[in-house]
């Protein structure tokens, strides 16, 4: 759970000093939920792992209403998208895609009986994976009625490195057209991650009808999601592979 910490700011409008007290998500960690102990808003909850949209719940307290919202980047100086919010509870809205990669803070306008409040809530950058491998092959089988001939064993050997930027990120292997390899010391799927580097071997298989092998890693947090596909070709002479990530 984070903590959060106040502090006055002054603003000028139209030539008068109005005091707009800031309320920032002061955790180091920019994960879904911050729960705030003080001002009109008792928790903001990221509901969505997008990099181009997001949706979050807010629970305002007493009377209090928030009438703005709208995404920043990391410093707060420049505007990255405005948000909508509904009933006073929903907050949500488009992102412009180029600004997967940079971290974010959710602002929201916010007022009660005792006056005006600019909420601050941290939104991580989608996670970034970087993947070096080999790909290891054994004991041809040659061509049968039914198979144009393949590798029957198959070991990749990865070198992953991950960073969700975030305590409750959660990465797993996506299965295109084989048993996905597990690279997550032997497992498919790694919860709470924020960052790590693994170098687990690990044993898989290909469509041996089409000759390819076809896996992803995808990575999500409350910023968005990564998914990195790594595409294999595989003959008994010549084995290719061609990787590419893409932001959802």
């Amino acid at each position: 759970m984070k903590l959060v910490y106040i502090m006055a700011a002054s603003v000028l409008v139209m030539g008068h000093a109005n005091a707009l007290e800031s309320i920032y998500d002061a955790d180091s960690n920019a994960g879904r939920t911050t729960q705030f102990n003080y001002g009109p808003v008792s928790s903001v909850s990221v509901q969505t792992s997008s990099s181009h949209y997001l949706a979050a719940y807010i629970t305002t307290r007493d009377q209090a209403t928030c009438t703005s919202a709208a995404i920043y980047d990391e410093g707060g100086a420049n505007l990255v998208s405005q948000l909508q919010i509904s009933d006073n509870k929903a907050v949500y809205g488009a992102i412009d895609a180029g600004y997967e990669a940079l971290s974010k803070v959710v602002k929201l306008t916010c007022h009660d009986h005792n006056g005006s409040y600019l909420v601050h809530h941290k939104v991580p950058a989608a996670p970034s994976i970087s993947y070096e491998r080999t790909l290891d092959l054994a004991n041809w089988v040659a061509a049968g009625d039914r198979t144009p001939g393949y590798f029957a064993d198959v070991t990749i050997s990865p070198q992953l490195a991950i960073n969700t930027y975030a305590a409750d990120g959660l990465c797993n292997i996506v299965e295109f057209n084989a048993a996905g390899p597990k690279l997550f010391n032997g497992e498919a799927q790694v919860n709470n991650i924020h960052s790590n580097f693994f170098s687990q071997r690990a044993k898989t298989g290909y469509d041996a009808y089409s000759s390819t092998l076809v896996y992803g890693i995808k990575c999500s947090n409350a910023g968005g999601t990564t998914l990195l596909v790594d595409e294999w070709r595989v003959t008994e002479l010549n084995q290719s592979g061609q990787v590419s990530t893409s932001y959802y």
